[in-house]
């Protein structure tokens, strides 16, 4: 019998361990197809995240994949709260389980949101944050990547802040690291890294940001990513109309606004509206210049008013979170102040005791005399 026991349990055990690695295989099919939709479908991304969390005894590795998930889909929308909500959860999450990793990736997802909505000291106390992380802890080669993401993320930020000097610095470094790794992230990235450099070589010169943008362009293609195809096309277009080359940049922006409306990028669809409304006024075309000054202000209100209510959400919870961790002082102070008071009165009462004690001894020494 207990040779049979035995190996029952060998048996059991190894059922079990197939049909972990089963619903693992699976978990990881689930997060492979959501990845695809990340520029084409956000919203499908979305979903794939909040099914894998609705599983049960889903991993906490595969519930801080879900987070990342969502919270980029949700970027994705430009919906930045609930993007900054979930990337904090997964953030949470990867600190407590002790997932560099995943940390960094997710400090640099919080400070991306941060920095397209302006709250530049908010993303650069994130990015901060991860780029000390990758500078003192342990990253597989297969995970080196987050180190282009974090130098992508602050090049970006230099450039929000008109210091391209320093931004083309970052992109370099970052697609120099994107280079190296050939998956997931890096390869999306590596378009992203392209088209901003572009952007920065716009004011610079000209014909660095059209190999830049080129690249992007062929990155985003090889892809499927259509949001960084649609940005790399924007800014193809700018150096067509700085050229005075209008049609060729209404076409190419023509192309560029059908694939913002797809991926539901009202950003993106607002400045293709204002350079066409600039490109019409400048061949004289009034006519079509107001009909796309109309849908730039229409678009740039919605924007503005999703923005400034995100904004406020995160300004909201953020003195919200000022306002605890004051409270916190404040009882931390009142109790401490508490217990010195205490020690303080036991102080005075073993001084009062010892004194008495001392006097009582000197007056019955003195009496004996």
């Amino acid at each position: 019998m207990g040779v049979l026991r035995f190996f029952t349990v060998i048996i059991l055990t190894i059922f079990s361990q197939l049909s972990v690695a089963q619903n693992n295989k699976k978990i990881d099919s689930l997060i492979g197809v959501a990845n695809t939709f990340m520029f084409k479908n956000p919203q499908k991304t979305i979903q794939i995240g909040e099914e894998l969390l609705k599983k049960k005894d889903i991993s906490d590795s595969y519930k801080i994949s879900s987070y990342i998930l969502i919270a980029n889909g949700f970027a994705a929308m430009n919906d930045y709260k609930k993007s900054i909500d979930f990337a904090l959860k997964a953030n949470d999450l990867s600190e407590k389980i002790k997932d560099n990793a995943n940390q960094i990736r997710t400090l640099g997802l919080i400070g991306n949101q941060y920095t397209r909505i302006e709250m530049r000291e908010e993303a650069w106390k994130y990015l901060d944050k991860a780029d000390k992380l990758t500078q003192t802890v342990y990253l597989p080669d297969s995970m080196k990547y987050l180190i282009g993401n974090i130098n992508l993320l602050k090049g970006f930020l230099y450039k929000r802040s008109l210091d391209c000097g320093y931004a083309i610095k970052h992109f370099d470094k970052a697609i120099a690291a994107f280079k190296k790794d050939k998956k997931g992230f890096a390869v999306a990235n590596l378009g992203q890294a392209y088209n901003q450099k572009g952007y920065c070589y716009l004011s610079i010169n000209k014909d660095s940001a059209k190999v830049s943008f080129e690249n992007g362009l062929a990155d985003a293609r090889k892809n499927g990513a259509k949001s960084l195809e649609c940005n790399a096309l924007v800014g193809l277009s700018e150096i067509e109309s700085d050229k005075e080359n209008f049609k060729t940049s209404n076409d190419t922006l023509f192309y560029a606004l059908k694939l913002a409306k797809e991926i539901n990028q009202f950003e993106m669809q607002t400045k293709i509206y204002k350079l066409l409304s600039n490109n019409f006024v400048a061949t004289g075309d009034f006519q079509n210049h107001l009909n796309y000054e109309k849908l730039y202000e229409s678009t740039q209100s919605k924007f503005a008013s999703e923005n400034i209510k995100s904004v406020n959400e995160l300004i909201k919870k953020r003195n919200e979170y000022k306002q605890k961790i004051f409270e916190s002082r404040q009882k931390l102070q009142s109790t401490i102040i508490y217990i010195l008071l205490v020690v303080l009165i036991i102080i005075i009462c073993l001084f009062g005791y010892f004194f008495m004690k001392k006097r009582t001894i000197i007056d019955k020494i003195t009496s004996n005399k």
